[in-house]
């Protein structure tokens, strides 16, 4: 069952909760669209990547092209994606100064960028196991065509050969990832792109996620949302931002949502197999 609470509130960055959530389907009600985040969410990718020499390499890149010595002493050492969102940031405030051309070569730097995190990432995306029922959460959505986006901060490329791995790539509708360059969550603007995709309004959809980044990015969308929380620590912060689905796993969340797999092909050959023999 999922945990509830109400009425708390939180932020992250620029983007500040209200008071008041977003419409949010009846426990078992199935949304039209499927948002999921994918590491920490669908996959544990986290721990299998090279986080500070990422950093290092990154780092290297920016001083290069030459960003403020401000900005890396801002981020912590080893923080990789938080390094490029805050990088992006910079980049898009001066927009409105900057002509066609700046503007064009502001996002070859952050392809070049996003390419050298997706180096690190695709070393670790072999080695990143499922979380428990994620796979068979995604391929009975796929059974029962029910469309289903991934919006992750990490490349979309390394998401697509996991899903590829793991034979569910052809239930994916869209993966909205950072070479988008889109601005990363707690911005909304990653979700609202994949519903563009898909051509769904926010109160068809859902999203699942396992960060305050995600809750966020979530509500600024008025998307529904859905926590992954692997631990007490996780759930009780969850449940002090207000958050009012909380689930263990994608397994647990499938189950309150009355979603089991179909019997694979093979059982229904083998009983034929049994007939025959008999």
């Amino acid at each position: 069952m999922p945990m509830r609470n109400g009425g708390a509130s939180g932020k992250s960055g620029a983007f500040k909760m209200t008071p008041t959530p977003p419409r949010l389907h009846p426990p078992r009600d199935m949304p039209a669209l499927w948002l999921f985040d994918f590491d920490k969410t669908l996959a544990n990718l986290r721990h299998h990547v090279d986080w500070p020499k990422a950093r290092t390499e990154l780092e290297a890149m920016l001083r290069r092209a030459g960003a403020a010595e401000e900005l890396f002493e801002r981020i912590p050492p080893g923080k990789c994606l938080p390094l490029y969102e805050a990088y992006m940031a910079e980049l898009r405030s001066s927009a409105n100064s900057a002509n066609s051309t700046g503007a064009s070569g502001g996002d070859a730097i952050l392809r070049r960028a996003s390419r050298i995190i997706e180096k690190y990432e695709l070393a670790g995306v072999a080695k990143a196991e499922p979380l428990e029922g994620a796979v068979e959460l995604l391929r009975i959505l796929g059974q029962r065509r029910i469309p289903a986006a991934i919006v992750t901060s990490n490349s979309s490329k390394i998401v697509s050969r996991w899903l590829a791995r793991f034979r569910v790539r052809p239930t994916i509708r869209a993966i909205v990832g950072r070479d988008s360059l889109l601005p990363l969550k707690p911005a909304p603007a990653m979700i609202e792109h994949a519903l563009e995709l898909a051509g769904a309004r926010p109160r068809d959809a859902i999203f699942v996620g396992d960060t305050e980044g995600d809750l966020i990015a979530a509500h600024e969308a008025k998307v529904a949302f859905i926590a992954i929380a692997a631990d007490d620590a996780a759930r009780d912060h969850f449940l002090a931002l207000g958050a009012q689905r909380i689930f263990r796993s994608p397994a647990a969340l499938a189950i309150h949502m009355n979603l089991a797999l179909a019997p694979p092909p093979y059982r229904g050959a083998l009983r034929r197999l049994r007939v025959r023999r008999g």
